[in-house]
């Protein structure tokens, strides 16, 4: 009887630390393009992904190597991972919302950008909040930014001025969000890392405990 109660405990420890680590992203999709960022450690594959709601039709990566796209439809997207921006295309008339399941997420660490464009998925939101102009400021490799605006249509874009001076082409100084995705326009080769209280780019970076949220190790 005894050894029975300490089985069932330990199948109790078992399934409640499943339970704790697993955890969930609500996704929003707006009719159209969406540019996105998984905040779980996702398990599941692209086919998956698209089975979550009839209303995804297709799903992007933008590989900034070949300076192209990959795609589900076209069997060149394979699998699906945090770290990463995505883009959705949704097929319905209004907003449907989505639940990915995954589990918590641990650190990313340095993730490797291309001179030219990158999308930028962010599987964590920094908290300190930077605004476009301000990483710009800060890093002079930054050409420019851009945040999809499915309302609109269109990228909100804050762009280098031929003085070097970032301009909000639309009057807006977007902040990065967690969730979300974002091209970046680089003119060199650079790692970018917001496991911390900020986002640090440069050739090498040593992630820093602080409340500065420019503070760490970087070479440009």
């Amino acid at each position: 009887m005894k050894k029975k109660l300490l089985i069932a405990i330990a199948i109790l420890m078992v399934l409640a630390t499943s339970a704790f680590a697993q955890t969930s992203q609500s996704v929003t999709l707006k009719p159209g393009f969406n540019f996105i960022g998984f905040t779980t450690a996702i398990s599941m594959s692209p086919s998956q992904f698209k089975a979550l709601n009839s209303a995804i039709e297709d799903v992007y990566l933008y590989s900034a190597a070949a300076g192209s796209f990959l795609s589900l439809s076209e069997g060149t997207l394979t699998s699906l991972a945090a770290g990463k921006g995505y883009i959705v295309k949704s097929s319905a008339a209004s907003s449907v919302t989505i639940s990915v399941s995954g589990s918590a997420l641990s650190a990313l660490g340095n993730i490797s950008l291309k001179n030219g464009f990158n999308l930028v998925g962010f599987s964590k939101e920094p908290s300190t909040a930077i605004k476009f102009t301000e990483l710009m400021n800060t890093y002079s490799f930054v050409k420019g930014l851009y945040k999809w605006n499915a309302a609109a249509g269109s990228f909100i874009q804050v762009v280098r001025d031929s003085g070097g001076v970032p301009v909000q082409i639309d009057g807006t100084d977007p902040s990065f969000a967690a969730g979300n995705s974002y091209f970046f326009n680089l003119t060199e080769d650079t790692l970018i890392n917001y496991d911390g209280t900020s986002i640090l780019m440069g050739k090498t970076i040593d992630p820093p405990v602080s409340d500065n949220p420019f503070a760490g190790t970087y070479t440009a």
